[in-house]
């Protein structure tokens, strides 16, 4: 017998890690942790409860919770183990999916400490044996992400999911009618405002759900659009208080996207301090795009990418970073240069293409001018 048999799961990713296990493997593995280790068309069911609180300490203390509530209601012909993303996983015989029902039922009525719209459930599809159970670990997982399109919380087959499309027409049309209703001289009820931002998410999503950072992307679009078009539009000041992007992937549900939406619409016209927080939240995006791709990153990349225009970030970054964007960006490449330069055995050329610099020659004049050497004496040096 293997040594790794003989370890103990603790975890559902201890018993599910690899999955090129010899028939009877992962049986002796429940075996040898006390679990029941006996199904027929194993599946598996994921639990997972929301925490307000994004410390990390109050979403451990809420997983663990949970696992001890499951573990006092499940019944005893199913194996029950968290996995390293805070969900509690029953492991159960396809025919007996009722139970894993009246399991979720029992939680939700009977645990006066756990909110029912709180607790999130996700089922795989049955599997030939455990050894492919692996499959539907990533099934349940996915169902667990598609928590996202229910308006309440509610157990979730794989199955029964819709396809997902992968890319969506932003639809323009709109947010043109959100901005209609924001610059018309009549006042604007919040139901035609919510019924305005609702058709917006429906047209994106027309073609399928969309994974859910492509919903945050064409949301900070929106916003971040409606805010620089009513500011043309009145010739005024009226911007928008914008969620950031942490605050929007914190979401759970595109009912609660909808809820800061309709929020963020109806601060319209806000403070300064609004202003300034959208701002400084675009300047941050883009500094970290520049870090991250300052190969291929220009004005007109980074700017298509935050959604503003690049007359708009030119201003942003010498209002609020002290410099311009063209200086912060040569400081980003040098600074990867003068790596590669010390690290590498790359040519100077291969360097300069490498932080996005396509004719040598201009590299090294721009790097003798901010280093005080050329990238052959700098790489020399010490």
């Amino acid at each position: 017998m293997k040594q790794g048999v003989m370890v103990r799961v603790h975890t559902l990713n201890d018993l599910l890690a690899g999955s090129g296990f010899e028939a009877g493997e992962m049986k002796r593995r429940l075996e040898m942790s006390g679990l029941h280790a006996y199904y027929s068309y194993p599946a598996l069911a994921l639990f997972s409860i929301s925490c307000a609180d994004s410390n990390i300490w109050s979403r451990r203390y809420a997983a663990d919770e949970l696992y001890t509530v499951i573990k006092r209601h499940g019944p005893d012909n199913m194996a029950i183990l968290p996995d390293d993303k805070g969900n509690v996983g029953v492991l159960f015989s396809w025919d007996d999916r009722d139970s894993v029902m009246d399991l979720y039922g029992s939680i939700c009525s009977q645990e006066q400490s756990i909110n029912p719209q709180t607790i999130s459930l996700g089922i795989s599809n049955p599997s030939s044996q455990l050894s492919c159970l692996h499959h539907g670990y990533e099934q349940a997982l996915f169902a667990l992400k598609h928590q996202f399109y229910q308006k309440y919380a509610q157990p979730i087959y794989f199955s029964s999911i819709p396809e997902y499309a992968t890319d969506a027409e932003y639809p323009l049309e709109r947010e043109d009618e959100l901005l209609h209703l924001l610059t018309s001289d009549s006042v604007t009820e919040y139901a035609a405002t919510r019924q305005a931002v609702e058709a917006f998410y429906g047209k994106l999503t027309s073609s399928g759900p969309l994974p859910v950072n492509k919903v945050v992307d064409a949301t900070l679009q929106l916003l971040v659009s409606l805010q620089l078009r009513v500011k043309y539009e009145l010739g005024q000041s009226h911007l928008c208080s914008t969620p950031d992007m942490t605050a929007l992937m914190q979401l759970n549900t595109l009912e609660e996207m909808t809820d800061a939406v309709c929020q963020a619409i109806k601060g319209m016209g806000g403070t300064s301090g609004a202003s300034d927080n959208l701002n400084r939240n675009l300047v941050k995006r883009a500094v970290t795009l520049m870090e991250e791709e300052y190969d291929k990153a220009s004005l007109h990349y980074v700017a298509d990418k935050v959604f503003i225009t690049p007359a708009y970030l030119s201003s942003l970054f010498k209002s609020k970073m002290g410099v311009t964007f063209i200086e912060h960006l040569t400081r980003i490449r040098i600074a990867h240069a003068k790596k590669l330069l010390k690290q590498t055995h790359l040519r100077n050329y291969e360097v300069a293409e490498r932080v996005g610099y396509q004719d040598s020659r201009y590299f090294s004049q721009i790097f003798k001018k901010k280093v005080g050497l050329s990238p052959s004496e700098f790489r020399d040096a010490n």
